[in-house]
């Protein structure tokens, strides 16, 4: 793209596909944040409309149920539930740690009655407390009835944050020709957009969610809001402990039974530097290399053989290690808004001006249970010793 000082003066530019290629470029947490397109991901860019933008919340989370009593009766086993809601008779289950199968006879207000269709181990005993974990619902051939998969029960929301930057040349500069184009309107824009792109990506992270009022301006929550909510995923270590594979599994496993898909660990450098020891012993250098150096980017977990891409964000706190589904994770500008420049040079002046001013928000969608925090670490410098 070639901008001219004529085009500063006159005209508006739209700068975000500049924007979703620099941030796409970008090693920190904001290339895992695409401006969302339509279904296919191949129509227009969805927009929000207004300064506070919600999403609909909604995961094919797995269906379970604890129980806290067991009572035998015959061939009939009578779980107490707090809330039986969703299961219904010929419903399929079984009981966390057993592989025999069970089917709903009846439910009731606190209970849920079933019989033993597949047979378990000799040696399973149930527990008088456990878990139910539901299976599948068996449909009748020709009827009308079947499974409610409708999960959009509820609504988030974040507001948007106006990122501005400037770009100004004196006209002293502009007549100057020399190395380097630091003179050039395009080089500057795309000095400025980088430093857009640093702003919003500081606000992925530590962005606090604050609604617009007459005195205070909006601002997008990021990371650590989204991810530290009450009743969300994390995993607090206590008396310091080195980061593992262990608890990166653990963690995945977290996200994967929310209902999630683990697909990225977030940390910073150092961190990342502890996860590629976890590799060391299998590292080979071939005699000829010019290179030196290793780098661990992608993680294979045993929570299901999820691969986990690692993404480094140097802002994150070293003790911290996130465990994400980023597929929830979008940018998102409000209608006309996006990045783009504004003519500020005024008559008169020596010299010529421009504004960059984009309006954005970001989309962390199933925040509680597809974000799990590790925290509590020992610091990296004293794990790579």
């Amino acid at each position: 793209m070639t901008v001219s000082t004529n085009d500063l003066l006159n005209v508006r530019i739209d700068l975000s596909d500049v924007l979703s290629w620099r941030a796409a470029q970008t090693p920190r947490l904001i290339r895992l944040f695409p401006t969302r397109r339509g279904p296919g991901e191949g129509g227009p860019k969805r927009v929000a409309t207004a300064t506070e933008h919600f999403w609909l919340e909604g995961l094919d989370a797995p269906k379970t149920k604890s129980y806290s009593a067991l009572a035998e009766s015959g061939s009939e086993s009578t779980f107490t539930v707090t809330d039986p809601n969703g299961w219904a008779p010929g419903d399929l289950f079984h009981i966390l740690g057993d592989h025999g199968v069970m089917r709903v006879a009846s439910v009731s207000a606190s209970t849920i009655v079933a019989v033993r269709v597949a047979g378990s181990d000799a040696a399973f005993l149930a527990p008088d407390e456990g878990t139910l974990v539901f299976d599948s619902r068996p449909i009748q051939e020709g009827s009308a009835s079947g499974e409610n998969f409708f999960m959009q029960s509820q609504a988030e929301s974040n507001c948007t944050q106006i990122f501005r930057g400037d770009v100004a040349l004196t006209g002293t500069a502009e007549a100057v020709s020399q190395a380097g184009m630091e003179n050039a309107i395009t080089t500057q824009l795309e000095y400025a957009t980088d430093a857009i792109v640093r702003r919003i990506n500081a606000a992925l992270v530590f962005g606090v969610r604050t609604r617009r009022t007459a005195t205070e301006p909006g601002a997008m929550g990021g990371l650590y809001y989204f991810g530290t909510q009450t009743g969300g995923l994390a995993r607090p270590q206590t008396g310091t402990p080195p980061l593992s594979m262990a608890l990166i599994n653990r963690a995945a496993q977290d996200v994967l039974d929310a209902g999630c898909l683990p697909d990225t660990i977030v940390c910073g450098a150092g961190q990342a530097q502890v996860i590629s020891t976890f590799m060391a012993s299998q590292v080979q250098v071939p005699q000829n290399s010019r290179e030196a150096g290793r780098f661990v980017d992608s993680f294979v977990t045993s929570a299901g053989g999820a691969t986990m891409k690692v993404v480094v964000e140097p802002s994150i706190p070293d003790t911290d290690v996130w465990v994400c589904d980023s597929r929830g994770f979008a940018l998102v500008p409000l209608a006309g808004r996006a990045l783009h420049t504004e003519p500020a040079s005024t008559p008169g002046v020596d010299g010529r001006r421009a504004i960059l001013l984009g309006e954005y928000t970001a989309e962390f969608k199933n925040a509680k249970q597809a974000l799990c925090r590790i925290s509590g670490l020992r610091a990296s410098s004293e794990v790579l010793v």
